[in-house]
């Protein structure tokens, strides 16, 4: 089911919760500002709160590549904060440029962050990140 964005967000990002699929899909439509990326995270945790959403796809290719200190700061501060939140590890698959991994990651992934509370793969296709984050739901249910 769809959701709205918060008005702040409306004109450069999307947010879509796939509650039959227990994901939140966040989606750039144009590059963004540091401020605007983190505003983007945090409309999207803000989302994610009511049903403790920890399964996240987050399709980077519109909004270009993140700089060295945006990733610092979603992986070292951002990330902890909503693990603690949601109450548990964060599964985050970001979608990429295919031309940014080998052909063997295009399907499987690769591994960004392997933490206890995140898990972070890059993946070329909708398909294969939506298969892992429903991989790594039944890991965790079972």
């Amino acid at each position: 089911m769809p959701s709205a964005p918060p008005p702040t967000a409306a004109d450069y990002v999307e947010f879509h919760r796939r509650d039959e699929l227990g994901v939140l899909i966040i989606r750039w439509t144009r590059p963004v500002s540091a401020a605007e990326l983190q505003q983007s995270y945090e409309a999207a945790l803000t989302l994610a709160r009511p049903a403790s959403t920890r399964y996240w796809l987050a399709d980077s290719r519109g909004r270009g590549p993140a700089s060295e200190d945006d990733t610092h700061w979603v992986l070292t501060q951002f990330m902890p904060r909503v693990a603690a939140v949601l109450h548990g590890r964060v599964y985050l698959a970001f979608l990429v440029s295919a031309a940014q991994l080998s052909p063997e990651e295009q399907q499987t992934g690769s591994p960004m962050v392997f933490s206890d509370l995140a898990h972070v793969r890059l993946f070329a296709t909708e398909e294969a990140a939506i298969h892992w984050l429903h991989s790594r739901q039944h890991l965790d249910s079972a």
